[in-house]
């Protein structure tokens, strides 16, 4: 059993409400290996505590939709960072990026905390679920400031998968930038971004955005991942960062889908929670995966509205 951490004080930025709590029945966590697995319905979530309690694998049948250590050994599965970077000059802090969290299997949910971090005196605290009712896997995330000063920060989770997909999400406020902005496209208040290899230069890319309805959409060949997360206003995102942000490695090899949570104060001992939903489906065989194809956007509109009934 692990020991649950003591908040003196805490706050709380985002929590998304699913189907009523008497209607939600539980899928039931496995542990194999040093592996913790979520089974919905043949779609199989694994999380890897040994490797910084990231999410290592979301397998549809022999795939797995993000990419793994095979691709790039350091950036990899799907990870929660803090944010802004530059504050910390690296996001990939030891104690909550790569190294040993302790786990278990608490309540139905995966329950993995990190060490203390070095440098910022953070503790991750990651909490993942799967909803047979709804058909959905819920990530809560907790950031907790064991440090003697006050920190500011914003959650920040980083799903990496393969290149050559389809990534759209609704337009916000401003204009997006970054050195991928011109290779965006807006289209009925929908912003999308085609990885194509042709057209990407080979360095590191990204581009920011700050979006709208709180959730972004990635297809990978008949595959939808759809992240919902509680929605935030533009002058709410960290400094230099944006509520969404799409990045594709120098090698072309992976792409990042990311998004941001509020940018909060921590006075010492306090916390933040985070709450995540993510959908994965397989897409109607007739739905193409093309920039600007509403079919696209009603899909995920209807699964966000049907989750809420």
């Amino acid at each position: 059993m692990i020991k649950k951490l003591l908040l003196l004080s805490g706050i709380s930025i985002g929590t998304i409400h699913l189907t009523a709590q008497e209607k939600v029945q539980w899928a039931t966590p496995a542990h194999e290996n040093g592996i913790y697995s979520i089974n919905l319905k043949g779609i199989v979530l694994e999380a890897n505590p040994q490797a910084g309690g990231r999410i290592s694998a979301l397998k549809i049948g022999d795939r797995n939709f993000l990419t793994g250590r095979d691709i790039n050994a350091t950036y990899w599965g799907s990870s929660l960072w803090p944010s802004p970077q530059h504050i910390w000059n690296s996001a990939n802090l030891a104690e909550l990026d790569n190294e040993p969290y302790t786990a278990a299997i608490e309540n139905n949910s995966i329950t993995m905390i990190s060490r203390k971090d070095k440098k910022s005196g953070f503790v991750f605290t990651k909490e993942i679920s799967g909803s047979k009712a709804d058909n959905v896997f819920i990530i809560k995330y907790t950031i907790n400031n064991q440090s003697d000063s006050i920190r500011k920060v914003a959650p920040w989770e980083v799903t990496r998968v393969f290149p050559k997909g389809l990534a759209f999400f609704p337009k916000g406020k401003g204009e997006r930038w970054g050195s991928m902005a011109n290779l965006a496209e807006d289209k009925n208040g929908i912003t999308w971004f085609n990885h194509d290899n042709n057209r990407i230069p080979a360095q590191h890319n990204k581009f920011f955005s700050d979006g709208t309805g709180g959730w972004v959409a990635q297809v990978n060949d008949g595959v939808i991942l759809v992240k919902k997360f509680p929605d935030i206003d533009i002058t709410d995102a960290a400094p230099s960062e944006a509520e969404v942000e799409i990045y594709s490695n120098a090698a072309k090899s992976y792409v990042e889908i990311e998004q941001q949570g509020a940018y909060e104060e921590l006075t010492p001992a306090c916390s933040l929670h985070w709450e995540v939903i993510w959908y994965v489906r397989k897409l109607p065989a007739h739905m193409k995966a093309e920039t600007g194809n509403p079919e696209l956007v009603t899909y995920v509109r209807n699964l966000l509205n049907d989750q809420k009934k």
